[in-house]
């Protein structure tokens, strides 16, 4: 996200699962409102596409039970250690204005699957406001996620981990903000 260079960056998935055209119409729409609603351009706007809308759809009642635990047991983690103001930190379409994707990008320390709780952490102590849009989404075979219950149940550990480090490295301030 550094390395772009225009006036707003957009983030997605490698898989497509997000419908581009009408995906990026939607959080530009909502990205130009934020802004025409008097967000400062100094702290930026980031918009979240979001696929909470389609908790009670049909490929959500068709995924295993495990996966439909570990999906609520993700949320409620990070509603309890990250944030109650995003619904749906993971999915993988995002929109940043500039200032924004500088300030929040760099000194990133996750580079893993909860990369995004991080994110969501620094947006919102630099006070850059976070909207969500629900963004058309469907799943995608061939994810790099393994999806045995083993394998998800290891990446779910590993991103509950992730999420209680960066909660607990800001809030002990072993992790900085820097401005």
């Amino acid at each position: 996200m550094l390395r772009t260079t225009g006036l707003l960056c957009l983030m997605v998935d490698a898989d497509g699962a997000t419908e581009f055209g009408k995906g990026l119409e939607l959080v530009l729409s909502q990205l130009l409102n934020s802004l025409e609603d008097g967000t400062r351009l100094s702290t930026g706007a980031a918009v979240f596409g979001s696929r909470a809308h389609l908790v009670k759809d049909k490929s959500v009642a068709q995924r295993s039970f495990v996966r439909n635990l570990l999906m609520h047991a993700f949320q409620f983690f990070v509603k309890f250690f990250v944030t109650t103001h995003v619904r749906d930190t993971q999915c993988g379409f995002k929109l940043f204005t500039r200032d924004a994707t500088v300030a929040v990008f760099k000194n990133l320390h996750l580079r893993r699957w909860a990369f995004d709780t991080e994110v969501v952490v620094r947006a919102e102590q630099l006070g850059i406001p976070i909207s969500e849009v629900s963004v058309p989404w469907h799943e995608v075979d061939g994810s790099k996620l393994s999806t045995s219950k083993l394998a998800l149940a290891i990446v779910s550990l590993s991103m509950l981990r992730d999420m209680i480090c960066v909660r607990a490295c800001y809030a002990l301030r072993i992790w900085k903000i820097k401005q």
